[in-house]
């Protein structure tokens, strides 16, 4: 199954997966009045909108340029990550507020086997989905697929520790610690958005990094300079500048090559026959590479064009 497929078939699941789970979660958290639940059920109606969305935008990616995007549709894709991550974001911090407001004013009481018995079903789901799209984001380096795991297993997570904690309250709600009951539902929404916030804010700041053309990570730019290096040591080379940008899981190389002067340009065939070298080294270790060089024998120019 090729990369396009194996996306396409993530986002199937995603939007399989999140309509249950919302459909379930709505149901039962407005039945019984759990916030936790209620978060959970949220989280599931974003995730199941935003797959519809990412299907669209996991083929518009594919498309080539056109004449109003000249420089292809890549930037949907950081774009759509950065809105999922938003609104994921917002419904955290009103989450959040809420949760605040109950504890102030008594907490809230609810059955705690019924939420026991949805938060089970919702983590089991959540984290075999989470698994399921993280291989899927390793074989295809997707990062529309690598977003979608991290926001699986932040739905898995919060479904495991709702479980856990009203387990827990089942057990004490008969004890001295009954006191505790009506508070343990907004508790555990505050500590599950102080533990998870952190997850959708890097994407933010990763996906803003992307739309805003920036380099990407130290650790990928040294690799690309590998690359080159290997480059440098076949062709002749007095210097060489790089500008790099990544948009999604696609890199945009813009390679300035300063030919030595005592190097003799027999013909445009021979550049070409160069670049077209260089480019294969290159696109071997980085497929999704798109790189543009230009060759020249100015170093004034080049200087100016390089003031780093």
């Amino acid at each position: 199954m090729n990369n396009a497929r194996l996306e396409q078939t993530s986002i199937y699941i995603s939007i399989g997966g999140a309509l249950f789970l919302a459909i379930v979660g709505l149901s039962i958290g407005l039945a019984v009045q759990s916030g936790a639940v209620l978060l959970d059920a949220f989280f599931n109606v974003i995730t199941f909108v935003m797959a519809l969305i990412t299907f669209w935008v996991s083929r518009l990616v594919k498309r080539p340029e056109g004449r109003r995007f000249q420089f292809g549709y890549k930037g949907f894709g950081p774009l759509l990550n950065l809105c999922k991550s938003l609104l994921i974001t917002g419904l955290a911090s009103f989450a959040f507020a809420a949760s605040a407001a109950a504890l102030l004013h008594g907490g809230r009481h609810l059955d705690a086997g019924v939420v026991v018995i949805y938060a089970i079903i919702a983590a089991s789901t959540c984290l075999v989905v989470s698994i399921i799209h993280t291989v899927i984001a390793k074989k295809t380096g997707s990062p529309i697929v690598r977003v979608d795991a991290k926001n699986w297993m932040i739905n898995g997570i919060i479904g495991l520790s709702v479980a856990i904690v009203f387990s827990i309250v089942t057990v004490i709600k008969n004890t001295s610690f009954a006191w505790f009951v009506p508070y343990a539902d907004p508790t555990i929404v505050i500590i599950l958005v102080l533990l998870t916030l952190p997850l959708p804010v890097k994407v933010i700041i990763e996906s803003l990094s992307q739309i805003l053309m920036g380099a990407p990570n130290e650790a990928l730019q040294q690799s690309i300079n590998n690359a080159l290096d290997v480059a440098t040591t076949k062709f002749p080379c007095a210097k060489r500048y790089l500008r790099t940008s990544e948009v999604g899981e696609f890199l945009y190389l813009h390679l300035y090559w300063l030919l030595p002067k005592d190097e003799k340009l027999t013909s445009i065939e021979a550049i070409d026959t160069m670049r077209h070298q260089i480019t294969d080294i290159v696109k071997h270790e980085f497929p999704n590479a798109t790189l543009d060089i230009l060759f020249t024998q100015d170093e004034q120019w080049f200087s100016t064009m390089n003031p780093g």
